[in-house]
């Protein structure tokens, strides 16, 4: 019997010599180890240098790096409120120097005849200010700027002028345009009587930094499971896919995700979601969220994280978006538009948002037909780790000699066959079965090939990834 060493050769002299050599693993699901990407703008209150990629690990870490009250700290607060075990990395961007910030404004009026609180909300974050009978709005104006100002990790700045105040984003770009306003978000909220607010949103954010200097190359050239950042316009969002496309071929298998949040009405939502078509890219529905696109998007990227790595193949359906305000969804009629063109949904109940219904973008194949087959990103992520735990698995016998089926080799030759080769795919997909990951054993089976073509093996499996229930059906029959 012959053995094959990998260190130990003939020589022409005495030796003693032992190698030590790994075996052939029994063949088991590995765990995927994923990674997430955050990318967005710091203020000039972080240290960080703008196109570098750190590894982030509290929120604190954030506020340094990248400013208290900048987006990305208030990204990675989302994160980390909702995911607990995957790797985050994030590439921070200076403000585009030619950029304009959004602006806002709460013009109050009257005079207050009862004592009580001035509730006004920004980015879910509750600034109240203490009104006494008599104060006027100037008064009120003043105090409610104050509030503002003495918060260092607000995501506006605020200015008085009389009894308007001017709130005014940290950061140029079309990011402020997402920070929602609202007073009396409780119920039980109340404005003081004799005055009143009028808010006018966010808007006239416009320029952001330009991503081709460095993380379109980035992505290129590697693999993060989940993305996110708060550039939603089509030109960008198109880039992006085209990137994330050849990481997934086989030639590179850098899979990677993005999802951003997006809030528009149905029709430009469906329109927009039209436009991309993308498996890599989901965009998240925000109109019943009290929170800014990337804080949300965050948010979701890492609850997805949290249970794609730890439990392949679930869904996300029922989970809880955390620390982040609800506020009224669309009618069911709307959302159900929404999720058929490729757009992802939530619901509210009470103050809590809801994961309903999370999609890729991709709704048509290249001949303008429906096509369901990418339409799930819980469906791309599984197909990921299937193709990992393949790739992790059969790589063991890289570099054995490659023999033909029917040969009779000696023990401990390191050969594969055809034959072999298929037992392993096999076995490999016994164990997606039993993780119940994947299902239908019998006609993966079935319907396997692998052959010996020169110096490689050519291989053709068929799984069929494992459904989540969504639906219930129940007829009920009755007799009086």
């Amino acid at each position: 019997m012959s053995i094959n060493f990998n260190e130990i050769f003939d020589l022409n002299i005495p030796f003693i010599s032992a190698e030590i050599s790994k075996q052939v693993s029994t063949t088991q699901t590995v765990k995927q180890p994923f990674k997430a990407l955050i990318v967005g703008q710091k203020t000039t209150l972080g240290t960080a240098t703008q196109n570098t990629v750190l590894d982030i690990f509290s929120v604190n870490e954030a506020k340094s790096k990248f400013g208290k009250n900048s987006m990305l700290s208030h990204a990675v607060k989302s994160y980390f409120d909702n995911n607990k075990s995957v790797e985050l990395k994030v590439i921070c961007l200076d403000d585009l120097v030619s950029g304009t910030a959004s602006t806002a404004t709460i013009t109050l009026s009257g005079t207050a005849t009862s004592s009580g609180t001035l509730n006004i909300y920004i980015d879910g974050k509750s600034y109240k200010t203490v009104v006494s009978s008599g104060d006027t709005a100037s008064t009120i104006a003043t105090a409610l700027n104050t509030t503002i100002n003495n918060d260092d990790e607000a995501l506006v700045t605020s200015n008085v002028n009389s009894a308007v105040v001017t709130l005014t984003a940290t950061h140029k770009g079309t990011f402020g345009n997402t920070i929602k306003i609202i007073e009396n978000y409780n119920t039980d909220e109340v404005t003081p009587s004799g005055i009143t607010a009028s808010i006018v949103d966010m808007s006239g954010g416009a320029g952001n930094p330009d991503l081709s200097t460095f993380v379109i190359s980035h992505l290129e050239e590697n693999q993060y499971n989940l993305i996110t950042h708060p550039y939603t316009d089509n030109t960008t969002l198109n880039t992006i896919s085209t990137a994330l496309t050849d990481n997934f071929k086989a030639t590179e298998m850098l899979d990677s995700f993005c999802v951003v949040g997006f809030e528009d009405t149905v029709s430009n939502m469906t329109t927009k979601s039209d436009a991309i078509n993308s498996p890599f890219i989901t965009i998240l529905d925000t109109k019943n969220m009290f929170k800014n696109n990337l804080s949300v998007s965050a948010g979701v990227i890492g609850y997805i994280g949290d249970i794609a790595q730890s439990s392949p193949a679930s869904g996300y359906l029922g989970k809880e978006l955390v620390n982040v305000l609800s506020l009224p969804q669309r009618i069911r009629t709307e959302r159900n538009v929404l999720a058929g063109a490729g757009i992802s949904t939530f619901t509210t109940q009470s103050s809590k948002v809801i994961n309903e219904k999370t999609v890729t973008t991709y709704v048509k194949n290249s001949l303008g037909i429906e096509d369901k087959a990418f339409s799930e990103l819980r469906v791309l992520l599984t197909l990921s780790y299937v193709r990992y735990n393949f790739i992790v698995n059969i790589s063991q016998f890289q570099n054995f000699k490659l023999g033909n089926d029917g040969d009779i080799f000696g023990e401990g030759t390191n050969v594969i066959t055809p034959k072999i080769y298929k037992d392993n795919l096999i076995l490999i997909y016994e164990a997606l079965v039993k993780d119940a990951i994947c299902e239908d054993l019998q006609n993966f089976e079935e319907t396997i090939i692998a052959t010996k073509n020169n110096n490689r093996i050519d291989a053709s499996v068929n799984i069929n990834i494992i459904n989540v229930l969504e639906q219930q059906a129940l007829k009920i029959n009755f007799k009086v």
